[in-house]
């Protein structure tokens, strides 16, 4: 019985509860492929930044064990220079959250804005299983996106002309002085 109890106290101290936040995406990726778990990129600023996806407040510690369990998972800082490039290369504006398949090659949803609690728990079971080959990635934009790509405007050109002067052929029948 003792052995039971401390076999079942050493492998419940293995599990977190809390998810490991990773910082790199090298690392993430690589992670990714040893573990075979999907990967979610929670895109937010300062500490605890990946919070502020939520619209209504701290995440709940299920959506913690959900995360700890079921992904790997990447905090990108927008405060830092390279968290804003890879958030820009993923089409995030300020916050955001990406979820990849499992071999972290294709994405399987893109959110560039904030969801409630209830949507990211949704959201999480349901790409928890991400499969080898996505067909599609469901994207959903509820802010701005991170790149403002410039307005084109373009103006008619004029070639420029030479000045042709409209001379009128007079007759010569008309005569100055007298007769």
């Amino acid at each position: 019985m003792a052995v039971v109890a401390l076999t079942t106290s050493l492998s419940t101290a293995n599990l977190s509860p809390t998810p490991t936040w990773l910082n790199d995406y090298g690392t993430a990726q690589q992670r990714v492929l040893a573990v075979q778990k999907p990967m979610a990129v929670f895109v937010g600023s300062g500490q605890d930044g990946w919070g502020k996806v939520l619209k209504d407040g701290i995440v709940d510690p299920a959506l913690k064990r959900l995360l700890a369990d079921k992904y790997v998972c990447l905090y990108l800082d927008t405060d830092t220079t390279s968290g804003r490039a890879l958030a820009n290369s993923f089409e995030v504006a300020s916050r955001g959250l990406i979820i990849s398949d499992r071999k972290g090659t294709s994405q399987a949803y893109s959110l560039s804005g904030t969801l409630t609690k209830a949507e990211l728990a949704q959201t999480l079971e349901k790409y928890a299983d991400a499969g080898q080959a996505l067909r599609s990635t469901e994207t959903l934009v509820r802010e701005a996106p991170a790149v403002v790509r410039p307005v084109t405007v373009s103006y008619p050109t004029y070639a420029p002309q030479s000045y042709v002067p409209q001379y009128r052929v007079v007759p010569n029948y008309y005569t100055s002085g007298s007769t």
